[in-house]
């Protein structure tokens, strides 16, 4: 009897250990899994290349860069997450002369800059988690074309800019990409996406005219403002 009550001791005993050993690797494998979809921060270099009515107008392909969160829903493949772009459509320089409060001219720089700024909040399938991690998402988000002058003294005094134009369109689209992990939590991405964009106004770079008296103009386009984009950049797991 003594033997058959030590031995029930024992086999509970036994199975209590399995059991809280079991218990424990699964805990760990959950951490393991939870910190492996942990939020992703990406950035990159872009170019932009329009399409349709854009390409027609426009005729240029803006170079830039952008930036991404993505974070995971619990434990599942899918993640949210927002995004930035910044891509240049126009560029112009030129040396003038400034003339100040006191009828003095000095020497001085005049600068054109006309810019697309991209907000878009994405939904992402990611199937896979190990070192290579393709993905495919769709967006929705704003673009703002701005046009600014910026213009400086040569002798240091604060520069002046003036923002002449700036408008809004919506934006809709997909985009597929992939990670590829280079070292632990670094990982190096590819992306590609096409949007569709509503109607707005941008500047002309063909028409940007600069004279030595520090006056200039330029012509806006107008046209829908399809596109689509491909970025190469590094990606971080936290």
């Amino acid at each position: 009897m003594r033997k058959i009550i030590l031995l029930s001791f024992l086999l509970i005993a036994t199975a209590d250990v399995i059991y809280a050993q079991t218990r424990q690797a699964r805990q760990r494998q959950v951490v393991t899994f939870q910190e492996r979809r942990g939020t992703t921060l990406s950035t990159g270099l872009q170019i932009a290349v329009p399409t349709g009515e854009f390409a027609d107008n426009y005729g240029r392909m803006p170079f830039g860069i952008n930036a991404f969160i993505s974070i995971p829903l619990l434990n599942a493949p899918i993640e949210i997450g927002g995004g930035f772009a910044w891509n240049n459509m126009a560029q112009s320089r030129s040396d003038v002369f400034i003339t100040n409060e006191q009828g003095m001219t000095q020497p001085g720089t005049l600068r054109i800059n006309g810019n697309a700024y991209t907000y878009a909040l994405h939904g992402r399938l990611r199937p896979l988690n190990g070192r290579f991690r393709p993905y495919g998402e769709v967006f929705v988000g704003a673009r703002n074309f701005s046009t600014t002058s910026r213009l400086q003294s040569r002798t240091g005094n604060q520069p002046s800019t003036e923002r002449l134009d700036r408008s809004f369109t919506l934006t809709a689209g997909w985009g597929v990409g992939a990670k590829y992990e280079i070292t632990p939590g670094i990982f190096l991405e590819a992306r590609f996406e096409q949007s569709a964009g509503s109607r707005a106004t941008y500047i002309d770079p063909e028409t940007i005219e600069i004279d030595s008296q520090a006056t200039f103009s330029f012509e806006n386009l107008e046209s829908r403002t399809d596109q689509w984009a491909i970025s190469v950049g590094v990606a971080f797991t936290l």
